[in-house]
């Protein structure tokens, strides 16, 4: 029995596809020449609260040797058509008389917190009054991550909002997400009210 070969495509239905073809890669190339809106975040917390492990997580990097931040670390992370450009500072007592050399052009502002070491809550919320009273900052909507919720110790976010007067915050937008920076959980939510807090300031 003789095997007869499939019968070859017509060039006119090659030229059509290559065709549809270019059209789509035409228009997938105009969006992405759209360029993505910049986004200045600042983040901001207590040493030891887990900035730099949430930073890294947000980037998708190894987080198994985290060492404190002596200056700053910068990141740029592309979400939702956003590249939020991140700036980690330092939390040490000695490095944030500096922090104010970074509020410049603020879109939105992370404070850290560490959820389960209620030893440092008094101080971590002067910290945050103070922030919330720059002039600089003024206006500049802030997410307050209570971070290691993986902790059987951590405090809940409703305790720490109720603990920080979060409620009495009128001249902003604000939110308090629980999240994990060492297990990722929450964070993407977080990071989802930040590109929605920067669109409403953007109306």
């Amino acid at each position: 029995m003789r095997l007869t070969s499939p019968p070859l495509v017509t060039l006119s239905g090659v030229s059509r596809r290559e065709g549809n073809k270019m059209g789509l890669l035409s228009i997938l190339r105009k969006l992405k020449s759209t360029p993505d809106q910049e986004v200045r975040i600042l983040l901001l917390g207590l040493d030891n609260g887990g900035k730099t492990t949430l930073l890294k997580q947000l980037a998708s990097e190894d987080i198994s040797h985290i060492t404190p931040t002596q200056g700053f670390n910068i990141k740029s992370v592309q979400s939702q058509g956003f590249k939020l450009n991140v700036w980690d500072i330092g939390g040490q007592r000695k490095i944030r008389p500096y922090w104010r050399n970074y509020f410049e052009n603020t879109d939105v502002l992370i404070y850290v917190i560490d959820s389960a070491d209620r030893k440092r809550f008094e101080e971590t919320g002067q910290e945050l009054a103070e922030l919330l009273d720059e002039e600089k900052l003024s206006g500049v909507p802030v997410l307050i991550f209570a971070n290691k919720q993986d902790l059987l110790t951590a405090a809940p976010a409703s305790e720490i909002a109720e603990g920080l007067n979060l409620h009495t915050i009128r001249d902003r937008m604000w939110q308090i997400q629980s999240c994990s920076a060492l297990t990722g959980e929450g964070i993407q939510e977080g990071m989802n009210w930040v590109c929605k807090s920067v669109n409403s300031k953007k109306k």
